[in-house]
Formats: C-alpha cells, sequence, structure tokens
C-alpha cells in the first residue's frame, strides 16, 4: 500500500488561495458566462503550478460553480434570464417557508448566529468589499436553511444559490443599495427574533422579488474578457 504524505499547512493554504481567487472573480463579476477557463493560463496570471489550478477547477466544479464539458474543458456556467426566474420561483416557495419556521421557533444559538452574519455583512459594506459582500450575501440563505436543521433543504438551497450567484453577480450594479443585500437582510432577521413569522415570511419574498427585478431590468453586462484584467486585484 502506497502511503500519501499529508499535505503541509503552506500548501493548504495556498491552495485555498487559488480557490478563492477564482471564486472571488465570479463573485465581482469579471468573468463571463461561457468563458473557458484553461489551466496553463490561469496558471500564468495566478503565478502558480497548473495542479493548484487543477485543484481549485475541480473543487469549484465539485461545488458546482464551475461547468465541465467532457473533451472540453472548464467552463463559466450561463444562465437565461427564464431559468434564472425560475429558479427564483423555486427560492421563493422554499425560503418564504424557511423563515416563517425560524420566525415561529428558533434557539438562542441561531439568534447569535444571524446577529453575527448580519455585523459581517455590514462591515463588508462599509469597506466597500463587493466580493466579500457576495459571499456573505449568498452564505446568509444558506445559513437560514441550516437553522432549519434539514440536510437536504440545505443542500437544495446550497444548489439553488450556486446556480443563481452568477446571473446576479454579473447583472448586480458596483454597489449595492436596498434592492439586494444586507439591508433587506436585516430586515429578515429582525422579523425572525422578534418572533414575527408571517412579517419575516412577507420580507422575504418581497427580497427574492426584488432581485429578479432588478437583474431582469439590468442584464449582464460585459466584463473584461482577459484573465489578466479579471485578476488584475
Amino acid at each position: 500500500m502506497t502511503v500519501r504524505p499529508r499535505p503541509r499547512k503552506g500548501d493548504v493554504a495556498a491552495d485555498a488561495a487559488v480557490y478563492d481567487a477564482i471564486r472571488g472573480a465570479m463573485h465581482r463579476g469579471r468573468l463571463a458566462p461561457g468563458m473557458k477557463l484553461q489551466e496553463p493560463a490561469l496558471a500564468r496570471v495566478l503565478k502558480v503550478s497548473r495542479e493548484r489550478v487543477r485543484k481549485a477547477l475541480h473543487r469549484l466544479v465539485h461545488e458546482g460553480w464551475l461547468t465541465a464539458v467532457p473533451n472540453r474543458g472548464t467552463f463559466v456556467p450561463s444562465l437565461t434570464v427564464e431559468e434564472m426566474r425560475e429558479i427564483y420561483d423555486v427560492r421563493s416557495m422554499l425560503e418564504a417557508a424557511i423563515v416563517r419556521r425560524l420566525g415561529a421557533e428558533h434557539t438562542t444559538a441561531a439568534a447569535k448566529r444571524l446577529k453575527a452574519h448580519i455585523a459581517e455583512e455590514r462591515t463588508a459594506t462599509r469597506h466597500d468589499d463587493r466580493g466579500r459582500l457576495f459571499a456573505l450575501s449568498g452564505d446568509f440563505h444558506i445559513l437560514l436553511a441550516e437553522l432549519c436543521g434539514n440536510e437536504e433543504l440545505t443542500r437544495l438551497v446550497r444548489s439553488l444559490l450556486t446556480r443563481s450567484t452568477m446571473h446576479f453577480s454579473l447583472a448586480a450594479p458596483e454597489r449595492f443599495h436596498n434592492c439586494a443585500g444586507p439591508h433587506e437582510h436585516g430586515a429578515i432577521v429582525e422579523a425572525i427574533l422578534e418572533r414575527k413569522a408571517e412579517k419575516a415570511s412577507r420580507l422575504m419574498l418581497a427580497h427574492l422579488a426584488g432581485l429578479v427585478a432588478l437583474q431582469s431590468a439590468r442584464p449582464p453586462s460585459s466584463p473584461p474578457l482577459t484573465l489578466e484584467s479579471a485578476f488584475r486585484d
């Protein structure tokens, strides 16, 4: 039996940095739908080995952020406006029920996690950290599902979030406003903590409807198409 050496802490950190760089570029709307991500080019731009890039791409494909096409390569997924609307329709049904349940019953530990998350979103907003805010905005909806204690529900919400995030990252403005992001998240959490279940449900439906309206009115613009400009930061 061959025993593989355990990865060194530095290796793990370097792999995570490559993963974060690629996912961060997606959150900032810098990678166009349908764009092919080639290992040699990414390795050159990020100044890392192809092996590290390969690991990051495999992880992103496994999580649903990227699409692997046999014999063709790895691509940034595309999503039509109609597909986006259908995803949000399902999300509305699920997430309205999720916050209704949490508004009816939640633990002290759940309340602490919700408050901590909203604090992180507000910090990202103050620092004008668009990439971080994108990640936190998606994590918020997953957190709500996790607090229900149902793993199947969490997996479903996570899958829906992954598919819709790319479209939102390309359609959303450079700076968030009340139509998308932490302001409405805070109101939803406030309703949950006050145990106003129906109010929390109405706020969630209005929040998701606002996201659909935003993306429908402002179709994705063309981001930089070169890897050098996408990873300039």
